[in-house]
């Protein structure tokens, strides 16, 4: 009888396959403390040292469980922040499952996930605040009016399009999503000279191209860091809006600016993550 020499292979391929599924199901839930310090120049002195912990995109939905979200809020507050930033995304769009998780069937209104959101982020506890910027997601339907203000009732302050100071010093500044919302650069940044420190929250990092004159940390989220990182190719998931733009994950300088895109903490469009973790940013301000 003869043997057709492609069942040995189908075999061989399939434990690996099988494994790296299994794993890339498991992941979204292997959450990571990422730790930097960052020079900026003429910071305060009262500053160096001043402590930043930012949790992006947490994507409360069909696909993100919960836990997730309470146990980055656990290990955020047990590294001591002094301020904690939110980057967008709280939810996930219902429209924006792929059909293979069938979430779409049983998914809760989304409202529904940002009171569960809510629920978790109340426990927050940073002696300077918690601030806030929306995501895209957080825009559909018009829901993002709706989000801020379930936020607020847990202590969250979002700054669309403004600004404040922390310890009435050191400013921040907060954009609308680039992608869904209405970004007002000038009106947000109005009352902060180009050349001081600054801390800038914008969801969407192109908009990171209008910040290069400033002396600022700009946070940002979206990408995911591209949620699923295929070995020995450069295949990386990207929103739509991101194929051709050059800032991706992780840290980027242009001119006087420097700015970090979190990997985020839940998972967008189905519940896997690969080689690619999601993860609890922390940044410790250094004057030079």
């Amino acid at each position: 009888m003869n043997v057709s020499p492609a069942r040995p292979f189908i075999q061989i391929t399939a434990i690996p396959l099988g494994a790296a599924v299994l794993y890339s199901m498991l992941e979204p839930l292997a959450l990571r403390v990422r730790e930097y310090s960052v020079s900026m120049p003429g910071l305060p002195r009262e500053f160096d040292g001043f402590v930043i912990a930012q949790l992006s995109d947490l994507h409360v939905s069909a696909i993100t469980p919960i836990s997730i979200i309470r146990r980055a809020v656990d290990i955020c507050n047990a590294r001591r922040p002094d301020a904690v930033v939110l980057t967008g995304d709280f939810v996930s769009r219902r429209n924006s499952y792929v059909p293979f998780t069938l979430a779409r069937m049983w998914a809760r209104p989304v409202m529904e996930y940002a009171q569960r959101a809510t629920d978790e982020l109340q426990r927050l506890r940073a002696p300077d605040g918690i601030y806030a910027v929306p995501g895209n997601h957080d825009h559909s339907n018009g829901n993002c009016g709706a989000i801020a203000e379930l936020l607020q009732t847990a202590g969250v302050l979002t700054l669309l399009n403004q600004s404040t100071a922390l310890r009435g010093v050191l400013p921040l500044a907060g954009l609308d999503d680039l992608r869904a919302g209405r970004p007002r650069v000038r009106q947000a940044l109005s009352d902060i000279a180009a050349d001081e420190p600054q801390i800038i929250l914008s969801h969407n990092p192109r908009l990171f191209s209008l910040l290069a004159n400033r002396n600022c940390l700009v946070l940002t989220g979206h990408t995911h860091g591209g949620q699923v990182h295929l070995p020995l190719t450069n295949f990386r998931r990207r929103p739509f809006d991101m194929h051709f733009a050059p800032w991706f994950s992780g840290w980027y300088r242009q001119g006087a600016a420097q700015m970090y895109v979190s990997s985020g903490v839940g998972s967008v469009h189905f519940p896997m993550r690969f080689r690619c973790p999601p993860e609890l940013a922390i940044f410790t301000l250094r004057a030079i």
